[in-house]
C-alpha cells in the first residue's frame, strides 16, 4: 500500500479512495482526504490536532496544500506539528523523551507543500529558485533565544526535524476567477497549460516516489493490517488515550 494523505481546507470529515496504483503491478493506492484544519465554524483545535495526528499516523506521504504563498500566516496554521509528541507515542511505556522523539523521524511520512493559486515568481533576493528551494527558506530558522524569535522558529524547527523527506510544489491558478465556481465541468482543454503541466509533474512525483506505508519493525502494510490500524487508533483516540505505535503493531 502507498498511502497519501492531503489536508484540504474545505472537505468535512475524512474520505477514502482505493484504486490500483498506476506505476506499481499488485499496489493499491488509498488517498485519505480529510477535512481542512481551523475551521472557525467549529471552533474545536483538539479535533484538528487529531486529525492531523492521524493522517501522519496512516501516510506513507502527507501532503499539506495552502493557498497563496508560504508565509508567516500559512505556518502559523501548521502549529499542529508542534504538537505532534502530545499525539502520539511510540513506546507502551518508560524509556528517554529525548530518544523517543527521535525515532519519530522512521516512521513519518514525506512531506509534500503544494500552493495554489501561487501568483508569485520563485526568486529569493532576486535570484531564480526551485520550488525545493523556496520551502527550505521559507523553513529557515531566525537567530536569538527571546520569546517572538522562538514562536516564529517552532513550526520550521518541527517540520524540519520530524519530515526530513519533504517536497514543494506550487501551481497557478486553474482558470479565471470567472470559471472558478464551475470548475469541476470544465473539459481538460480549458484549464490553464501550466496548471497542468505543475499538476503532471505533481502527480509523477506521488506515482515514483510515495514509499510502501510501513510500521515500526519495517511490517507493510497491507489492506487488512491497514484495516487493523484505523480500528486502533480511532478507538485509541477515542476513548481519550494518546496512540502508541507499539501497541498498534502488537494488536496488528
Amino acid at each position: 500500500f502507498s498511502l497519501g494523505s492531503t489536508i484540504e481546507s474545505h472537505t468535512k470529515g475524512i474520505w477514502m479512495w482505493c484504486l490500483p496504483h498506476p506505476r506499481r503491478a499488485g499496489h493499491t493506492l488509498v488517498l485519505l482526504d480529510t477535512e481542512g484544519l481551523g475551521d472557525v465554524k467549529k471552533g474545536d483545535t483538539k479535533n484538528d490536532a487529531w486529525i492531523f495526528a492521524l493522517a501522519v499516523l496512516l501516510s506513507s506521504t502527507l501532503v499539506y496544500n495552502s493557498k497563496g504563498t508560504i508565509d508567516q500566516y500559512a505556518m502559523e496554521q501548521l502549529h499542529f506539528v508542534s504538537e505532534l509528541t502530545e499525539h502520539i507515542k511510540v513506546k507502551a511505556q518508560g524509556g528517554d523523551d529525548t530518544e523517543e522523539d527521535t525515532e519519530f523521524v522512521r516512521f513519518f511520512p514525506s512531506f509534500v507543500w503544494a500552493v495554489r493559486d501561487f501568483t508569485l515568481e520563485l526568486r529569493i533576493e532576486g535570484q531564480l529558485v526551485t520550488e525545493d528551494q523556496y520551502l527550505e527558506h521559507a523553513l529557515a530558522l531566525r537567530k536569538g533565544n527571546n520569546k517572538k524569535v522562538m514562536e516564529y522558529n517552532l513550526p520550521r524547527q518541527c517540520i524540519r526535524n520530524f519530515f526530513p523527506t519533504r517536497k514543494c510544489f506550487v501551481f497557478v491558478q486553474p482558470t479565471s476567477r470567472q470559471e472558478m465556481g464551475q470548475l469541476d465541468l470544465l473539459p481538460t482543454s480549458a484549464l490553464d497549460p501550466q496548471f497542468l503541466d505543475q499538476t503532471r509533474r505533481f502527480c509523477d512525483y506521488v506515482f515514483q516516489c510515495s514509499h510502501v506505508k510501513t510500521v515500526k519493525g519495517g511490517i507493510p502494510v497491507n489492506g487488512r493490517r491497514f484495516g487493523s490500524l484505523v480500528q486502533s487508533y480511532v478507538g485509541t483516540i477515542r476513548s481519550g488515550q494518546v496512540p502508541c505505535l507499539d501497541n498498534a503493531v502488537t494488536a496488528m
